[in-house]
């Protein structure tokens, strides 16, 4: 087991500790959470619509199950494989889910059905709205609105439009990933990734530890 999948585990343990719903396994939950999106080892679809979903599922179930079976048939073993092995079998298939939806809403606008008084319904209009974000998520949301003057003062330099407002809502909040982000810019990845990573997270950790989401 490597080192990271070794912090994770560890994690887990401690946050299976503490009552379901309480405080301190919130914020173990949302530590892991935030540790593994940092990683980038979940799986990537940018090509995807809607995807967002899939992931917003993918925590749900993550929080819902992996202490105790609440969702699911059984809860998270660390005998059958690491967390991120786990939760990208899940999300798999809730990306799989949502692109053939796609496809049939796709064919559906084609052909618009008839509502009670004959006029014409989309499909797109019946789809529920997606799981609600984690609280940690919003929380970020809330401090990259509230702070965006002071995070936008942070850039590129010669490039005010590449700064950390941008990049951490892009990058961590809606996964981007620095390909595209180095397409829209027309900044190479290597310059982008290296300023997220020296300026922009540090404030964002910073924020996270605050928050109590990190030690």
């Amino acid at each position: 087991m490597d080192e990271f999948n070794a912090q994770i585990l560890q994690l887990v343990q401690e946050a299976c500790q503490h009552p379901r719903g309480s405080l301190e396994r919130k914020r173990k939950l949302n530590q892991i959470i935030y540790l593994i999106q940092k990683s980038g080892k979940l799986l990537r679809c940018t090509d995807v619509p809607d995807v967002e979903e899939a992931f917003q599922k993918t925590w749900i179930y993550f929080c819902q199950n992996l202490c105790e079976a609440t969702t699911a048939k059984n809860p998270y073993d660390p005998e059958q494989g690491c967390v991120i092995s786990w939760l990208n079998g899940y999300l798999y298939y809730r990306i799989k889910e949502i692109s053939q939806r796609n496809k049939e809403e796709r064919n559906r606008r084609i052909n618009p059905f008839a509502g009670e008084n004959g006029e014409a319904i989309d499909p797109l209009d019946m789809i529920p709205a997606p799981p609600e974000a984690s609280p940690m998520l919003k929380e970020i949301r809330e401090w990259l609105t509230n702070q965006n003057s002071r995070l936008r003062r942070i850039h590129i330099s010669d490039r005010p439009d590449v700064n950390c407002q941008v990049l951490i809502e892009r990058r961590f909040l809606l996964e981007v990933a620095w390909k595209d982000l180095s397409q829209d810019f027309g900044v190479p990845i290597p310059t982008l990734s290296n300023f997220y990573q020296k300026k922009c997270l540090p404030l964002l950790e910073e924020f996270c530890k605050f928050q109590g989401y990190l030690d």
